[in-house]
């Protein structure tokens, strides 16, 4: 099956000189039924959070709690149904969901224990000031039949349950935030499940950081293959090979695109691949047997 190509990680490159790292573009015309996207899996979660957005800012934070709880239950749906997708890259996205919904319901029941920690705090504050007051007045009237014993056990008493008042008045701790996937990451896995709009956001993104970024430009590429926009494709990575051209990547992935387009005619796409092995690349067994 032929693949298209490009760069997936200029760390993993840095890593591992020896692999090659240009990611298969799509699937070929050996593929007779594609399995659903996981954006269409995951629009009982996405209703359910959008509820419950809705309701956090109506300030109904049980009804909020509850939808958030109706999205991680549709979350787990979708991981059951399809367990042999669930360690793949295009579930990186249902996995920063559940850590979204994780923290919105905890940054919602933090509120609440804030909230009541607070009124028995005051509650709490009152009852002591007034166990105190009579514990004072029998001490008083009491006060030559102690011995220093009863002295210490009640001064002890009286510091701890101070320390539980002020105790129940500090805030809660944040919870720390999820640690999230890259940008690069992100746009990977937004066109493996074919989520257009978010992988053309975040391709240009990448290049408003950085213009003519190779790899965002070898994203770009991979996108416009996955739609048929071969010709695009095309100018695309003619603009990454300007911008790298010492990059072997690019010219695999136009070899791939030659090939594609073109079959019979091998010249173009020997030409390119021949120009990446010369800037570096590693063989290429599924290339070279294309070529012959």
């Amino acid at each position: 099956m032929s693949k298209f190509c490009f760069l997936a990680s200029a760390v993993l490159l840095a890593l591992a000189a020896q692999a090659s790292w240009y990611w298969p573009f799509g699937s070929g015309e050996g593929d007779v039924k594609k399995a659903p996207r996981l954006s269409e899996l995951m629009e009982g979660a996405s209703t359910n959070i959008d509820a419950a957005v809705d309701f956090a800012d109506e300030g109904k934070t049980t009804e909020a709690i509850e939808a958030y709880r109706r999205a991680l239950a549709e979350l787990d749906r979708v991981e059951q149904d399809y367990p042999d997708r669930v360690d793949k890259p295009e579930f990186a996205t249902l996995r920063n969901k559940r850590a979204y919904v994780n923290a919105a319901i905890d940054t919602l029941l933090l509120g609440q224990i804030r909230a009541n920690a607070k009124a028995v705090a005051v509650s709490d504050t009152t009852e002591l000031e007034k166990k105190l007051a009579e514990e004072k007045a029998a001490k008083k009237d009491e006060k030559g039949k102690e011995d220093q014993t009863a002295k210490e056990t009640r001064a002890a008493k009286e510091a701890q349950e101070e320390k539980k008042v002020q105790e129940a008045k500090k805030p809660e701790p944040a919870a720390g935030p999820t640690r999230p996937l890259s940008l690069r990451d992100r746009v990977i896995a937004d066109i493996e499940k074919g989520d257009w709009p978010a992988a053309e956001l975040g391709i240009s993104e990448m290049l408003a950081a950085k213009p003519n970024d190779s790899i965002a430009l070898n994203l770009k590429a991979a996108m416009e293959v996955e739609q048929g926009r071969l010709k695009e494709a095309e100018a695309t990575l003619d603009q990454a090979i300007m911008s790298n051209p010492r990059s072997p990547y690019a010219y695999y992935n136009m070899a791939d695109l030659m090939l594609k387009r073109d079959p019979p005619n091998k010249d173009a796409a020997r030409r390119y691949y021949e120009t990446g092995r010369v800037m570096g690349g590693q063989k290429d067994e599924r290339l070279e047997g294309a070529l012959k």
